[in-house]
C-alpha cells in the first residue's frame, strides 16, 4: 500500500513538472518578464485553506517569494504598481495550472475590454456565483445578451431617488447610534460593521422595499430558518459569501455541524423561501393585471413579461431560478463593493479634517435646509463635486476589485502593448491589473499613493 501512494505521489509530481515545463515555454515565447509560482491563484484548495497558512506566511517578508508576494489573496493591494514598475506594464505570471498575463498599460487595457468577444469571462472561477441559480456573471455568448437586457431595466434613475432617501435614512440612524456610544464610556472602536450594516439596509429597501430602523441588528442565533427574517437571512449570507459559494448546500443539513454552520443553511433556505414567496406573488399581480409593485422581484418579472408580450424580437422571460440567481448576484456585488469603499472613505474623512470641511461646505451650501426630508436628489446630487471627488480618489486608491480577469479561450489572440503585437496563446488569462493602473506615477504623479481628492 504504501509503495502505491509513493507511486501515486511521483505520478502526479511528474505530471505537473511536464505542465509546469509546458506554460514556462509557452512564456518564454512571447519575450515578456516572466514570474515564477508553484501554486496557482485560483486553485480551490489554495483558496480555501490559504488563511490557515497565514500564522507561517505573516513571518515571511511580503517580498520574499511569490507565493508570499502574488499568490495570496489580494496580493495586487498591497504591491499596488510595484511590479509593474519592476518588470513594465506586462508580465506573466507562470503557474501548474495556466499562465496569467497581468498588464497596466492603459491603452491595452481598453482594447482588451473593448473586445469582449475575443477576452472572455472564465467562467470556472465565476461557477461559485450559481448558488442560488443561473445568472448575468455565468452567462455568456446570447444568453448573457438576453439576460443583460432583462437585468438593466431595474436600475435607472428612479431607483436612484429612493438611494438617495434612504441612505440618509440610515446615515442619520447611523450617526444617532454613534453619538449615543460616544457619549458613554465604551466608545466607538469601530465603523465596519455598521457601514456593513447601512449598506444592507438600503439595498433591502431599494430592491424589495422593506425598511429597516438602523439599531434592530440581526439576532445572534435562530433555532431555524422559519425564525429569520428577509434581512436576517441576507445578512448571514453576505457575511459567509465564500462559503455559501465553495460549499455544497447538502453539506449544511449533516447533523453533526457546529450551530454556526447549521445557521449558514437556515439562511440559504430562508432566502431561498423569500424570494420564491415574492415572486408567486407578483406573478399573481401580472395575472391580475395588476400594476408592479417596484422591487427588484417586480422588475425582472415584468422585463421578462414586456420582452415576451413584443411583437418581434422577443426574448425569453428569466425562468424562476435564473431571477433568483441574479437577486443573489447583484445583492453580492452591491453589498461588499458599497461597504468597503463607504468604510474607507468614513475613516479616510477623519484622518484629513481639510477634506471634511471642504465636504462640509458644499453640502451646505446647496442643502442649507435643516430638514434631510426636504433635500432632493435631482437639485442636489448633480452639484456635490467635492463629494464625487472623494468618492473617486477612494475607489481609485481602495478599490475593492483588484482585477478583472478575461481568457483567451480556445483560440490565440493578437494584443498590442506598448506598440508591439504578441500573439496570445489559448488557455491563458488576461488580467486588467486595475490596482497597478490607478496608482502608477507615470499616471498619478510622485504622490499616486497619497489619498488627495483634490486632484
Amino acid at each position: 500500500m504504501l509503495r502505491y501512494h509513493l507511486l501515486t505521489s511521483v505520478v502526479l509530481l511528474t505530471v505537473l513538472q511536464l505542465v509546469y515545463c509546458v506554460n514556462y515555454a509557452k512564456a518564454r515565447k512571447l519575450a515578456l518578464p516572466i514570474v515564477a509560482s508553484p501554486i496557482s491563484p485560483d486553485n480551490p484548495l489554495w483558496i480555501a485553506f490559504q488563511t490557515s497558512f497565514s500564522r507561517i506566511l505573516r513571518y515571511f517578508p511580503f517580498d520574499a517569494i511569490t507565493v508570499t508576494r502574488h499568490c495570496r489573496l489580494g496580493w495586487e493591494f498591497h504591491d499596488r504598481f510595484k511590479t509593474d514598475a519592476r518588470l513594465g506594464d506586462a508580465w506573466i505570471l507562470v503557474t501548474p495550472a495556466r499562465n496569467w498575463l497581468y498588464v497596466a498599460n492603459d491603452r491595452t487595457v481598453n482594447e482588451i475590454f473593448s473586445r469582449s468577444r475575443d477576452f472572455i469571462r472564465p467562467k470556472w472561477m465565476l461557477e461559485t456565483l450559481s448558488v442560488f441559480g443561473p445568472n448575468i456573471s455565468v452567462a455568456d455568448g446570447s444568453d448573457w445578451q438576453r439576460q443583460r437586457k432583462l437585468t438593466a431595466a431595474p436600475f435607472n434613475e428612479q431607483k436612484s431617488v429612493h438611494v438617495w432617501k434612504e441612505s440618509i435614512r440610515q446615515s442619520n440612524d447611523m450617526l444617532r447610534a454613534w453619538l449615543s456610544k460616544t457619549s458613554h464610556s465604551e466608545g466607538l472602536t469601530s465603523t465596519t460593521e455598521d457601514i456593513r450594516t447601512l449598506a444592507l439596509h438600503v439595498l433591502a429597501f431599494v430592491a424589495f422595499q422593506r425598511s429597516y430602523p438602523f439599531q434592530s441588528t440581526a439576532k445572534t442565533s435562530f433555532p431555524n430558518a422559519k425564525s429569520m427574517t428577509y434581512r436576517d437571512s441576507l445578512a448571514l449570507i453576505l457575511k459567509n459569501a465564500l462559503v455559501v459559494m465553495v460549499v455544497l448546500k447538502a453539506i449544511f443539513s449533516l447533523p453533526f455541524l457546529p450551530t454556526s454552520l447549521k445557521e449558514i443553511g437556515w439562511a440559504i433556505q430562508s432566502f431561498r423561501e423569500h424570494m420564491i414567496e415574492q415572486l408567486a406573488e407578483e406573478l399573481r399581480r401580472v395575472q391580475d393585471g395588476q400594476p408592479g409593485t417596484g422591487t427588484l422581484v417586480s422588475n425582472l418579472v415584468r422585463a421578462g413579461e414586456a420582452a415576451e408580450g413584443a411583437k418581434t424580437g422577443a426574448l425569453k422571460p428569466l425562468s424562476e431560478s435564473e431571477i433568483l440567481g441574479n437577486i443573489f448576484v447583484f445583492n453580492f456585488a452591491g453589498h461588499d463593493t458599497t461597504a468597503i469603499s463607504t468604510s474607507f472613505a468614513v475613516l479616510l474623512l477623519v484622518a484629513h479634517p481639510d477634506v471634511q470641511a471642504s465636504m462640509s461646505d458644499e453640502i451646505r451650501f446647496y442643502l442649507p435646509e435643516p430638514d434631510p426630508q426636504t433635500w432632493a436628489y435631482s437639485k442636489a446630487f448633480p452639484n456635490l463635486k467635492r463629494c464625487l471627488a472623494v468618492l473617486l480618489e477612494t475607489l481609485c486608491l481602495y478599490n475593492p476589485i483588484p482585477g478583472v480577469p478575461k481568457y483567451t479561450g480556445t483560440q490565440p489572440l493578437p494584443l498590442n502593448i506598448n506598440n508591439r503585437t504578441y500573439l496570445l496563446p489559448a488557455d491563458m488569462l488576461v488580467v486588467p491589473n486595475l490596482q497597478a493602473s490607478h496608482t502608477h506615477p507615470r499616471t498619478w504623479g510622485s504622490d499616486s499613493l497619497t489619498w488627495r481628492p483634490q486632484r
